[in-house]
């Protein structure tokens, strides 16, 4: 049975695999005349190591987050789970990604959230960790946003999940939390 795919989304991650380099500017839409997005950072110690460009902005538990779109493969409904016995507390089971198993990790469990209800209209991130496929259940799937060099902030040490991101970062009125693909899934699933 076909799987339903956010156009916008599925049509940018596409458009990305399919280009040898990145857009031009003239590609990406322009920010917000009044600042919303993209509001310099002067703050010498908020200064992030790594730059981002596009991202793919999803939700979890009303909070949004986002992943850097190289390391994003494609988005598509939830499947069917084979479980495993005694994994980690946020993979849900495997799944077969046109032949390839691949572990469905409850994104939220992972971020200390409490376990989702899933339903056939929840989307799964598929995405590269540390070199191997992950499916991570998300709430939903926003849309790709450029993010603009001076609008990303290092996270502060009081952030729990500090270890896992590369910063955060302004869309719109809010905030969104950029997590590192590579640290954000443990080596044990």
């Amino acid at each position: 049975m076909p799987r339903k795919k956010k156009p916008s989304v599925e049509a940018e991650l596409t458009e990305t695999r399919a280009a040898e380099a990145l857009p031009s500017e003239a590609d990406v839409p322009p920010a917000d005349p009044s600042g919303a997005h993209g509001d310099a950072c002067t703050v010498p110690w908020a200064a992030v190591d790594r730059q981002v460009g596009r991202v793919v902005v999803f939700s979890l538990d009303r909070q949004r987050y986002a992943l850097p779109i190289e390391s994003v493969q494609e988005i598509q409904q939830v499947v069917e789970f084979t479980p495993v016995p005694n994994a980690h507390p946020a993979v849900l089971g495997m799944v077969d990604v046109r032949g390839v198993v691949t572990p469905a990790v409850d994104l939220g469990v992972l971020l200390g959230m409490a376990p989702r209800v899933i339903d056939l209209e929840t989307p799964m991130l598929l995405f590269l960790s540390a070199g191997r496929l992950v499916a991570g259940i998300v709430d939903e799937v926003d849309d790709v946003f450029e993010i603009l060099p001076a609008s990303m902030q290092a996270p502060s040490d009081l952030y729990s999940l500090k270890d896992r991101m590369i910063g955060v970062c302004k869309i719109g009125d809010d905030l969104v939390i950029v997590l590192d693909p590579d640290r954000l899934v443990p080596t044990g699933i």
